[in-house]
């Protein structure tokens, strides 16, 4: 099991295939498992580099109340070098996308690209999940593993999204779930984070991919992040909700593979 060492954490990373490197990051809570849609697929023709955040999978840290994103951040270059790696392209989900970000404003030189899914760029200019929504990524934290997924469904996937779909992925979630406390030091991380005023002297190339459905961090994100990084391409996802890589997996499986391909 590789391992990286940072600020007494153990960072666990794997990586499939071979070829210009890809790093995947995962959202809120989750492990790198939950790649498995994606990851083998881009194994093909890449070498796919897995973390598990802190507080995720089989990472070890000392807890903190609080896991910021910028320490979050500091971990992927532990796991470049780990791999002897200068640089990589850079896929981030979510609060995976707001690792990416903050990685490619703090190290520019070691991002080759950017894809960002599902994600936003920080308070006060996100456009917020209603009320009700907020208040379940709250309440999860005390709920039953089960509960705490299947209530966020409606949520975060897609109406004409197969229940086998979502019970694949509830499969590899629930073998990987985070401690309470774990999950909430995540969360609090992100409330005060935000890229949005350096993501502009950004010069490299981005993806951003969004589903119109998605009712947690709403479409308007994705179109907000366009604007600010200069070289950019949006694609919006109408038969996709947060869970892109599951509603609409083909479509993203395209976009991602034709933004690495244009940026080896």
């Amino acid at each position: 099991m590789p391992i990286a060492h940072r600020d007494g954490a153990r960072i666990h990373w794997t990586a499939l295939g071979k070829g210009e490197p890809v790093v995947l990051l995962m959202g809120l809570g989750r492990s790198s498992a939950m790649w498995f849609r994606v990851a083998p697929v881009l194994a093909r023709n890449y070498r796919v580099i897995l973390i598990d955040n802190r507080g995720s999978g089989h990472t070890r840290a000392p807890f903190f109340v609080v896991y910021r994103v910028n320490a979050m951040s500091e971990d992927i270059a532990a796991v470049l070098d780990a791999d002897g790696q200068a640089s990589a392209h850079l896929v981030g989900f979510a609060m995976g996308g707001m690792i990416a970000q903050q990685f490619s404003v703090d190290h520019p030189e070691r991002v080759r690209s950017l894809a960002l899914l599902g994600t936003h760029c920080g308070t006060p200019w996100a456009t917020q999940a209603e009320l009700k929504v907020r208040r379940l990524l709250f309440e999860k934290a005390s709920m039953g593993p089960e509960d705490s997924l299947r209530v966020m469904r409606p949520y975060t996937y897609a109406l004409e999204t197969p229940d086998l779909l979502f019970e694949e992925d509830a499969v590899v979630r629930l073998a990987n779930m985070p401690s309470s406390r774990d999950y909430q030091a995540q969360l609090f991380g992100l409330i005060y984070w935000s890229v949005y005023l350096q993501l502009s002297r950004l010069d490299l190339p981005g993806l951003i991919l969004h589903g119109l459905q998605d009712a947690l961090i709403p479409p308007a994100n994705g179109r907000l992040l366009a604007s600010r990084l200069k070289h950019s391409r949006l694609v919006e996802l109408p038969e996709a909700s947060h869970w892109l890589t599951t509603d609409s997996n083909a479509a993203c499986m395209e976009a991602l593979g034709d933004h690495l391909d244009r940026n080896r």
